[in-house]
């Protein structure tokens, strides 16, 4: 019978990288297999779900059972070996149910596309090939980013690249389109923004059209660095002080005044009669 998942995990790592590199050995030199009829397509799943591709049942005694992404059984695409052992393919989220169905959790729109599961049964080599279609969710599709992006913001500066780029995988194969704050700006995969500049900020989001359906990407704004500076509480000005006389007060700084000024008349009057004499 097939080992399960968790059988042999009590070898050292080194023991599990010699079976691994056997199973895959084996895959690659051992007779080939003869062709399963594929189940029917799964419904579509949303970002989020589980997916459960299921081992053909009409085989007879099965042996061992192996999971590969795509639809060969290539070494680098191995999800699971013979041994219940995780291969290059293996993400981390997929895991094997006690019949050998493979169970992917939490699928993204990366997750879609073909699976191809190889039996060892009494009656020789057997392959089959699952198909998973994964719909966007509501919310879009996010986008790879470079620099990254927080909370669906790139702060950059002037003169510098900023690459934005579509990762979900969808079909059939979609037509890329990218907009700028709603005007068409680019094509393709990749929008590279060599040295940013400042039409170049503004919010981006990438559309992907295929013959079923249309796709949009969460939107990605490009601005410059914000100075981050606490806000203070501004200082009040105090007014310029003044000065109020009334009363005694008044009269008193009026007589000085007229004093002074009298003294100075005074001296002015006696300094040219004292030049006069002089002469």
């Amino acid at each position: 019978m097939r080992c399960p998942l968790g059988a042999g995990y009590g070898h050292s790592p080194a023991w599990k990288t010699l079976l691994l590199t056997g199973s895959l050995l084996a895959f690659c030199t051992g007779p080939a297999s003869s062709e399963l009829p594929s189940s029917a397509s799964l419904d579509p799943l949303t970002e989020g779900a589980d997916a459960h591709l299921p081992v053909p049942r009409s085989l007879g005694d099965v042996l061992s059972t192996s999971w590969f992404r795509g639809h060969e059984a290539r070494p680098e695409a191995m999800i699971f070996s013979p041994k219940g052992f995780p291969g290059p393919g293996h993400t981390g989220r997929e895991t094997l149910d006690p019949q050998g169905s493979l169970i992917i959790r939490n699928v993204t729109t990366q997750d879609a596309g073909s699976y191809t599961v190889v039996l060892e049964t009494s009656r020789g080599r057997r392959s089959a090939t699952e198909q998973i279609h994964v719909k966007a969710s509501s919310s879009g599709v996010p986008l790879m980013t470079f620099p990254g992006n927080s909370q669906g913001i790139i702060q950059s500066e002037l003169n510098y690249s900023v690459i934005l780029q579509w990762v979900a995988s969808i079909d059939p194969e979609p037509v890329l389109r990218w907009t700028l704050n709603g005007s068409l700006c680019g094509t393709g995969k990749k929008m590279i923004i060599q040295r940013l500049s400042l039409k170049d900020l503004g919010t981006y989001v990438c559309l992907a059209e295929n013959s079923e359906e249309v796709y949009f990407s969460q939107p990605v704004t490009v601005m410059l660095p914000q100075a981050n500076v606490e806000p203070t509480d501004p200082v009040p000005i105090k007014p310029n002080p003044t000065f109020s006389l009334s009363g005694g007060s008044a009269i008193a700084l009026i007589v000085v005044t007229l004093v002074v000024i009298m003294s100075l008349v005074v001296l002015s009057v006696y300094t040219l009669i004292h030049d006069k004499r002089s002469d």
